[in-house]
């Protein structure tokens, strides 16, 4: 069996590590992150709770809605809500349930990561590649080995340690993979010195510059504080202000969530997500060259969504340990 390096701790990494795995092979996760879960990020601050990435998740596959039952039966996932509120019905009910991390979205990660072996605050710099398979190099001086390698951080960020290696994709590959883009965004955390005032169930797609999104923590059973509120910036917003005093951008974007609910703040934090969504996401699944034994996986190349980053890490599963 294979020894097989992958990069990235999010979904679809941690997905692929667990079928890699239980076929199995030696397996070995890496992330520069101090978390389990990637953009499923849960944070605490003050005594409150937030979900800060990813807010939810929905179920349109036979795979996934498999998987999320699974979620569901140890605990770490439930409904939330159907559809999608927002105000003056902006963005249509689909009527999908919207499910979440019971103890919030990172807790899904932890779950999936229990019997793995993934290293955490370690930064890849570098990639080599010789005749027995890839050395992933950290900005800490230890080196990581696999006969093969899977890179599922953010696609732009995979592509620059691809090009580390000295190694060349084909070039309809690369031209495919390389046009993807992805939009930033800030996440404010807000601890409010009453509790807030978004309607039930805690959620609200406002969609209005500069606000996409804000939710309550505390109704969303995440944190047991209540006025914990995740307010999420739009892309656009972000891309103009990304590099501004994160003080001022917390003070906007708190300013604008006051037309939605009262916002009597005690303290705040911003935080950026540089790659918080892919603009043009593939329908390719992953991107495999197995002359290289290299495969890219993630939510930019099935779709987007937390449902596309799952089928993405199964499918590089496939691939690689066929």
């Amino acid at each position: 069996m294979a020894k097989i390096l992958i990069i990235g701790a999010g979904l679809s990494g941690l997905v692929a590590a667990r079928e890699l795995k239980s076929r199995g092979h030696e397996v070995v996760v890496v992330d520069k992150g101090k978390g389990i879960g990637g953009r499923m990020a849960t944070r605490r601050a003050g005594g409150a709770t937030f979900d800060h990435g990813a807010q939810f998740f929905t179920v349109r596959s036979a795979e996934f809605q498999s998987e999320v039952a699974a979620w569901q039966q140890a605990g770490v996932a439930q409904k939330w809500f159907d559809g999608f509120p927002s105000p003056g019905n902006k963005k249509p009910n689909d009527h999908y349930p919207r499910y979440r991390g019971a103890a919030g979205m990172t807790g899904i990660g932890k779950w999936l990561a229990r019997d793995l072996d993934v290293c955490l605050g370690e930064e890849i710099e570098s990639l080599g590649r010789d005749k027995n398979g890839w050395t992933a190099r950290s900005v800490l001086g230890r080196e990581y080995f696999g006969e093969q390698l899977l890179l599922t951080c953010p696609l732009p960020q995979s592509l620059k340690l691809f090009d580390s290696s000295g190694q060349t994709l084909p070039a309809a590959m690369e031209g495919v993979l390389r046009r993807v883009s992805f939009e930033p965004c800030f996440a404010v955390l807000a601890i409010l010195k009453s509790a807030g005032k978004i309607p039930f169930p805690g959620a609200l797609y406002v969609n209005k510059e500069p606000l996409a999104w804000m939710a309550d923590n505390f109704q969303k059973g995440v944190s047991a504080q209540e006025g914990a509120i995740t307010i999420h910036s739009t892309g656009a917003f972000a891309k103009a202000h990304y590099d501004a005093d994160e003080n001022e951008v917390g003070k906007t974007l708190i300013d604008a969530a006051r037309e939605y609910s009262e916002m009597d703040v005690a303290s705040f934090q911003v935080r950026r997500w540089r790659y918080a969504k892919p603009e043009n996401p593939l329908d390719i699944g992953v991107a495999f060259v197995p002359e290289l034994n290299v495969c890219f996986a993630g939510d930019a190349l099935n779709g987007g969504k937390i449902e596309g980053a799952f089928l993405s890490g199964l499918m590089a599963a496939g691939v690689l340990g066929s």
